[in-house]
């Protein structure tokens, strides 16, 4: 489908959203099939290459012939930024609009939506070795929580959008107000696009912690354990991604016997609850999305839903 004939200058987009486990995934690809479009993926777990099962990161069915834009972009060794994010996936959807197809968006990162859609806010902070050094010293002294702790008092609303453990980026926050003075958004320039925000939401938080028990169920039983094991042996366990991907972490620590399996799910259920709690608490900051409460709402019915939405919005 093209983009038609509109009064307003403003490139397009459609962003899908949600916490984890809402069907994100599904609805994207079916809307992307009918509009005729491309998916640019905004989930900072899917970045990473050979980390698949712990990350649901859809496969080449699931995908149905739809091309999906930022999936495997990075090593589990390297350390990749919101500002590499920014970029690349800046210059996919304006190759995409200048195509004539309406990007469509869909993820769970916040703080990726923002940065492709909203606003441009990542400074340009040159690194600062010493003071990085400084940061990983505090951070093997006290623990990774303590850095976390020390962001959110600067900056409560990037430390938020932070897992504890993911050192490099709370580091490069801290880095980025030690140079400048202020926090992360450093005087966004807004984007200017005009975006239809979709997102997918459970009201009944005990039925989406049950989804997100069922799908971490599955996972195992897909391989999970035996997929961290393969890249700890392959890539050591100071792999980067294995400490900042969800799940992973606490099954590296069984892998290299540092804890039980029971334990380590345990904690892993209890991460990824409370990661989805912040999803929300973020996203309910954009008062343009177009909320669906799937508790109750068959797939189809969610697809007819997405539909009506966008073609209100391209036809007003």
């Amino acid at each position: 489908m093209s983009i038609p004939a509109d009064r307003t200058p403003l490139p397009k987009a459609i962003a899908i959203l949600g916490p984890t486990a809402t069907g994100k995934t599904a609805l994207s690809v079916e809307i992307a099939q009918w509009l005729q479009t491309e998916i640019i993926s905004a989930d900072s777990q899917l970045i990473y290459r050979e980390l698949s099962i712990g990350t649901a990161k859809p496969s080449l069915a699931e995908q149905g012939g739809i091309p999906h834009h930022l999936i495997d972009v990075a090593e589990p060794t390297e350390v990749y930024s919101a500002a590499s994010y920014q970029e690349q996936a800046s210059s996919v959807l304006k190759a995409l609009q200048q195509a004539g197809k309406i990007p469509l968006v869909t993820g769970g990162t916040g703080f990726y939506l923002k940065a492709l859609l909203q606003a441009d806010f990542i400074p340009s902070v040159p690194p600062n070795p010493a003071f990085r050094e400084a940061m990983h010293q505090l951070a093997q002294a006290h623990g990774s929580d303590f850095l976390h702790q020390k962001l959110n008092a600067l900056d409560p609303v990037r430390a938020e959008a932070l897992h504890p453990n993911d050192t490099v980026r709370i580091i490069r926050a801290l880095e980025i107000i030690n140079a400048t003075g202020l926090p992360v958004p450093n005087a966004p320039i807004q984007k200017s696009l005009d975006v239809l925000w979709l997102g997918l939401m459970y009201e009944d938080r005990d039925l989406l912690r049950a989804r997100i028990d069922a799908r971490i169920e599955a996972m195992m039983e897909a391989g999970w354990l035996e997929e961290v094991e393969s890249l700890v042996r392959q890539y050591g366990p100071e792999a980067h991604a294995l400490h900042v991907a969800h799940g992973y972490p606490e099954l590296m620590r069984v892998v290299l016997g540092q804890c039980s399996l029971p334990e380590a799910l345990e904690q892993v259920r209890l991460n990824i609850h409370q990661y989805s709690r912040r999803q929300m608490t973020w996203f309910r900051r954009n008062p343009d999305i177009h909320w669906l409460a799937c508790d109750t709402v068959e797939s189809t019915l969610r697809v007819d839903w997405a539909k009506t939405r966008i073609l209100e919005w391209l036809n007003p």
